[in-house]
This record gives C-alpha cells, sequence and structure tokens, in this order.
C-alpha cells in the first residue's frame, strides 16, 4: 500500500472502501471572496467530498483562469449551511453569515441539494511556498519589507 491513501471521513463515518492517490486538481474561483486569495492561507467551503477535499491534498489556485498558486489543505471541518456564522461567513466571503448562507446555494443552484442534511467541507488551505504567484512588488534578496 506505498504511497496508496485509504479515504475516510471520520465526520461522516464514510469510507468509499477505496484507495486512491491524493492528487492535485484545479480549484477556479469565479470571485475573489474578501480577497482571501491574496494571503499566505485562505479558507474555502465546498460541498463534503471525503476524497477531493481531504487533509493533504493540493490544489492548484485558479482566480478567473489566471493562476494564483498551489495550496495545500491542512485542515477541514464538516460544517452544515445552519452552521455557517459570522466568523466563518466574515473569514470566507466578508459577508453576513445569511448573505453568506444565500451566495452558498446560489453557487449550487443547479444541484438537487437538501440543505438540511448536506454537509459542507470548510477547508483552510496554505499556498505551498513555491508556488505562489509573486506579489506586484516582489522582494529583492536580502530585503525585508515591513
Amino acid at each position: 500500500t506505498e504511497g496508496k491513501w485509504l479515504v475516510y471521513c471520520f465526520k461522516c463515518k464514510q469510507s468509499n472502501g477505496k484507495y486512491h492517490k491524493v492528487m492535485i486538481e484545479r480549484i477556479e474561483f469565479s470571485k475573489n471572496w474578501n480577497g482571501k486569495l491574496n494571503g499566505d492561507s485562505f479558507t474555502m467551503m465546498k460541498l463534503h467530498d471525503p476524497v477531493k477535499y481531504c487533509v493533504g491534498a493540493v490544489k492548484q489556485i485558479y482566480l478567473k483562469g489566471i493562476w494564483k498558486g498551489d495550496a495545500r489543505i491542512i485542515d477541514v471541518k464538516r460544517i452544515r449551511l445552519s452552521d455557517i456564522n459570522l466568523f466563518v461567513s466574515k473569514l470566507d466571503m466578508g459577508l453576513s453569515a445569511e448573505d453568506c448562507r444565500q451566495a452558498f446555494r446560489a453557487m449550487y443552484k443547479n444541484r438537487p441539494v437538501n440543505w438540511e442534511t448536506q454537509l459542507i467541507d470548510l477547508c483552510l488551505l496554505e499556498y505551498l511556498k513555491e508556488s505562489k504567484e509573486p506579489g506586484l512588488f516582489p522582494c529583492q534578496e536580502g530585503e525585508v519589507r515591513v
């Protein structure tokens, strides 16, 4: 089993019974909510999928087709739509809790989702340092910006 991963979700107690390699996947953002993609780490909320959104998975982050960098999922919390509070909504989207819930529902409006039972993966990602896109004014070697 070297180089293979068994995917198991401890929150919903589901295992797909298969071994999967944690693979790089492209995540496309149409909006940089709250400017979150500009820092070293950020959050994202997606419909629960223990294969795609597991700790250690690396995602290629794109904003409107422009590569921002590669980021690794460093933590995942399983929540429901009703669990989105002001703390989560402000950090993730910069919106009130109710506006965040409405925006999240709108993202999945073409899917048949039971929002009373649907789990959501609240993922914490951190850019891999060697892949982060350079800033507008990158530091020169030995220079420190404050």
